[in-house]
């Protein structure tokens, strides 16, 4: 069942099963909330206008690429194409006032799923080409598929994420549990740009069973299975599904009132960090004619 509330600021759907249900507005198609039986498991403000400014980017979609490109510039096709920084020189999760910023065109698709949609100019942020990109929520039983959808009129990268946070437990998330399934990690220079090193899991970074979270993290791990990871927090397991090729692990280390440091954990299905600079890593090039798909399933239990 999809229900609609137009009485904020901005659109609010409630997409439900018998099992679970998912809040998302239109304001960069956030996830404001997943109500699964009877516990809020990912963190939301209270009202939707407290999404005009949201510094740790809480339930946001995120884009045109997610995570850092170093120097906030690439070289596609031999152009140099200059990006907006907005973080030291480097650039975040797609600019200043980027996607996190827009007003996403919604359509109800049928009675449990919603597609949310935009178009983003050419220059944006300096990224090439005319998009239209979308990602469309559905909830069938105890699961929340997202599936990302992009198109371009010129060469460009592109490489979207979600950016929910989960808590089911409350409290600080370095005691819940993880488990990832990595074939390694990406190590990283002091602004979080990789330096091009995949790092063996190992010790602190050996999710290979389920295991206290216990620290911070904010680290790519490239994945050895669409079965990316499990995290467990008091009685509920969240599972991931995605056939992006990383997973960033973020234990909210910067989060801000009121969900405070550590009261949040994301786990951000996405290409690589810097991958326009790094031909190694695989390829978010999207050209015309070519359709972008991903998906990302979050299992609760």
């Amino acid at each position: 069942m999809v229900t609609k509330d137009s009485s904020a600021k901005y659109d609010r759907y409630v997409i439900a099963s018998d099992e679970m249900s998912a809040s998302v507005i239109t304001l960069s198609a956030a996830v404001t909330d997943i109500l699964f039986k009877g516990k809020h498991c990912a963190l939301g403000f209270d009202t939707p206008e407290q999404y005009d400014d949201n510094p740790g980017y809480v339930g946001l979609i995120v884009g045109r690429y997610a995570n850092r490109i170093g120097g906030s510039k690439f070289t596609l096709d031999g152009k140099e194409y200059l990006l907006t920084p907005n973080e030291g020189p480097n650039q975040l999760h797609g600019g200043p006032d980027s996607w996190v910023k827009r007003v996403w065109d919604a359509e109800i698709l049928s009675d449990n799923a919603v597609r949310f949609s935009l178009c983003a100019p050419d220059g944006e942020n300096g990224f090439p080409g005319n998009m239209t990109a979308s990602v469309t929520y559905t909830v069938t039983g105890s699961t929340l598929r997202l599936d990302f959808e992009g198109e371009t009129d010129a060469p460009t990268v592109f490489a979207p994420t979600t950016h929910m946070y989960f808590n089911p437990a409350g409290g600080s998330i370095l005691n819940c549990s993880m488990q990832i399934n990595a074939s390694g990690w990406l190590q990283v220079d002091e602004g979080l740009i990789p330096t091009g090193e995949l790092m063996p899991c190992k010790g602190e970074f050996d999710f290979s069973s389920l295991r206290p979270i216990a620290r911070d993290y904010d680290h790519c791990f490239v994945l050895a299975s669409e079965d990316a990871c499990t995290a467990e927090c008091g009685d509920v397991r969240i599972r991931l599904r995605t056939d992006f090729p990383a997973m960033q692990f973020y234990t909210g280390t910067w989060l801000s009132e009121p969900f405070g440091r550590n009261g949040g954990f994301a786990i951000e299905p996405e290409f690589y960090p810097d991958s326009p600079n790094r031909p190694a890593f695989p390829s978010p090039v999207l050209r015309p004619g070519e359709t972008f798909r991903k998906y990302a399933e979050y299992i609760f239990e």
